[in-house]
């Protein structure tokens, strides 16, 4: 979640930011803005990004999408405007070529009259280019009203080329660049070099907008009436309206197969979360970069953090295929891709093993030795974060360490956290990490070290990761840090944060309190839709409605508050998914050395009882028996299998709706 909007699709970016197809139940789609890291703490770039949005508000023109919604103050700003599908101008012209010349004027005509809209209220657009231009069906338009002019202070914009020679905002600026597009849209590399393609009628019109003195040039206003407006312009020709029809019904097939369905249990109607994530990226991509299927996608369009490769999890994986079968896999723990085609499992024996599930192949083994607890996808691109061991030269000891697995391109990245610089130069000991989180962007991630109990907790024990470059750009105040076992993003500016018996609500970038429970009795919680979250209370699971601060409902689990003397009950597995209505727990009972009992041998979970529970989350009744629900599960992120866990380490395939093994994985 980012404010009220859930992100459903990926738009592109620019200089200063990432845009995203979102909704939230006022507003069902919208063009959502996200300021990146790099830009957001400049207070030269939020006073001028500031400005803009204020101009932005007073707006009204069919050929400038509309402000709907903003958020300015926060760490990661963000600004909602209308969401019309249709097709950049520059990836229309990329792919199928120069725009016919019956598309011209009508391309020419809209674009003067969104400028001049602007222009009368003394606003300028200053950033006008063809990735700024939106060819719809019904005509072209602005799909904002020049945001990334706020960042001309801090670098180049993505409009060079287009640009003025005066180079500052006016509207006289905004005139050459209409002319520029124009010469663009016509097949010209340049403006020397196109100019001559243009049609007779509107080649005098664009050499009169490039002239190198602005005040000779015409006004919006000139151009509008001089193409004969005010009016609508003409249709688009036949061919370009069906490209544009064509692109149109794929995005409505997948936004269709996208809608919400029926769940198990009471019927609810429920939105489908990561599945309509998946469909709609592929509406966006067919939609607003035209491509064939045959096509690969630019790289022009990544826009995800340059430390995540933007390729699916089957796409030529960087890693080389494993030397040999699986002997004994003995998983402790397992996770499906956010793209749904890859299944990561840890295996006690083997290390991090990667399967294509549906052929029911294994395809790499990344990490010979992990960690056997919790690991964490990233939610953009194939990555994974996992907990493995570091053997530092300055300590006798092993330390834990976050480490990241991007799949496509086969890079693995140690994450060590705020460490001093003693640490970093070998002079003391390094703090281990304990909790490591990706934001709901993947732009940025948490890290929690062991409180720095050596300096005085002179040194922060929690930083935020900008994962553009792998640094930390941020770290929580001493009195704001406590040495957290495990945290989850809530959205992009709040997480929560879980130590001894409460869960905190804190700000993700100075970790301030916002709200806290005290009867939480596992590192472990899950989230819901909305403000909605799950987590393990004493003898029940709650279902707890944060923004009310109330219970929403309760899964009984009497034996796990039952502990017998000298042993430890430790969650395994704590996940629900809305779109199948389920809910998963389950714990293990181990020896507990210190309290007098004896200390385990080396191995598995399995070594020791195992008890689960699943649960129909609408009805509250257990579904299934102890051999499914007693080792970790995941759901599928389009409801199309469950991955389990048995009881001796082996992983199965389980069908969604009557929970029979379809598969073993071996």
């Amino acid at each position: 979640m980012i404010g009220p909007f859930r992100l459903v699709g990926r738009l592109g970016e620019d200089s200063c930011s990432r845009m995203y197809v979102a909704s939230s139940e006022e507003h069902p789609s919208v063009a959502l803005r996200v300021i990146k890291a790099s830009h957001s703490a400049n207070p030269a770039f939020r006073t001028a990004l500031g400005y803009r949005v204020e101009n932005a508000r007073h707006v009204l023109s069919p050929y400038v999408a509309g402000l709907l919604d903003f958020d300015l103050e926060r760490t990661t700003p963000w600004i909602a405007t209308e969401y019309h599908q249709g097709v950049p101008l520059r990836s229309l012209l990329e792919t199928h070529g120069p725009l016919p010349a019956e598309a011209l004027r009508p391309l020419a005509l809209a674009l003067a009259q969104g400028l001049a809209d602007l222009h009368t209220g003394h606003r300028t657009h200053a950033a006008l280019s063809p990735d700024t231009v939106l060819i719809t069906r019904r005509g072209a338009l602005l799909p904002d009203i020049g945001f990334e002019w706020a960042a001309a202070e801090i670098g180049p914009l993505s409009n060079q080329g287009f640009a003025a020679p005066e180079g500052h905002a006016a509207p006289a600026v905004d005139v050459y660049a209409w002319a520029a597009v124009l010469v663009w849209a016509v097949g010209g590399k340049s403006v020397a070099e196109g100019i001559d393609r243009l049609p007779l009628q509107l080649r005098g019109l664009a050499e009169a907008c490039l002239r190198e003195d602005p005040a000779l040039r015409p006004t919006s206003d000139d151009l509008v009436r001089l193409l004969g407006g005010p009016a609508s312009p003409d249709p688009w020709p036949s061919d370009l309206v069906g490209l544009l029809d064509q692109r149109a019904e794929q995005a409505t097939r997948a936004l269709a197969a996208a809608s919400p369905r029926r769940k198990r249990g009471k019927g609810v109607l429920l939105a489908s979360g990561s599945a309509a994530l998946a469909l709609i990226l592929v509406a966006a991509g067919v939609l607003l970069w035209p491509f064939s299927e045959e096509e690969p996608v630019s790289s022009e369009e990544d826009t995800t953090p340059a430390l995540i490769t933007d390729a699916g999890c089957l796409d030529d994986p960087g890693f080389p295929p494993p030397e040999g079968p699986i002997d004994e896999f003995d998983a402790t723990y397992l996770a499906f891709s956010p793209d749904g085609d890859l299944l990561a499992v840890n295996s006690y024996n083997h290390g991090l093993t990667l399967w294509d599930w549906r052929a029911g192949e294994e395809i790499a083994r990344p990490l010979a030795e992990i960690d056997q607890g919790v690991f964490t996808f990233a939610p953009v691109g194939c990555q994974l974060e996992v907990t493995t061991y570091d053997q530092f030269p300055q300590s006798d000891l092993r330390h834990t360490v976050a480490t990241t697995v991007d799949i496509p391109s086969g890079e693995i990245r140690d994450y060590l956290g705020p460490q001093s610089e003693r640490v970093l130069t070998g002079l003391t000991e390094p703090r281990s990490v304990y909790s490591f989180a990706y934001s709901p962007s993947g732009e940025r991630a948490i890290i929690n070290l062991r409180r720095d109990l050596n300096m005085e907790g002179r040194h922060p024990s929690t930083g935020i990761i900008d994962l553009d470059t792998g640094e930390v750009v941020e770290t929580w105040d001493q009195e704001e840090t406590d040495a957290f076992l495990y945290a989850r993003y809530l959205d992009e500016e709040r997480l929560i944060a879980i130590s001894g018996r409460t869960l905190e609500v804190r700000q993700a970038s100075t970790g301030r309190r916002e709200q806290t429970i005290r009867n939480s009795t596992s590192p472990r919680i899950d989230l819901l839709e909305g403000e909605e979250i799950v987590y393990a209370a004493q003898d029940r699971i709650l279902r707890w409605d944060l923004e009310a601060g109330t219970e929403v409902d309760s899964f009984p689990v009497p034996d796990y508050a039952d502990m017998e003397e000298h042993t430890d009950h430790s969650v395994s597995n704590l996940r629900v998914d809305t779109e199948l209505g389920l809910l998963h727990f389950s714990y293990v009972v181990v020896p507990n050395p210190s309290g007098g009992g004896e200390a385990p041998p080396p191995g598995s979970d399995r070594r020791f009882p195992n008890h689960g529970y699943l649960w129909d989350l609408e009805t509250g009744e257990e579904i299934g028996d102890e051999d499914i629900a007693s080792r970790p599960m995941d759901f599928h992120p389009d409801g199309e299998a469950i991955a389990s866990i048995g009881p001796e380490g082996d992983v199965r395939i389980l069908d969604p709706e009557t929970f029979e093994v379809i598969d073993t994985l071996s």
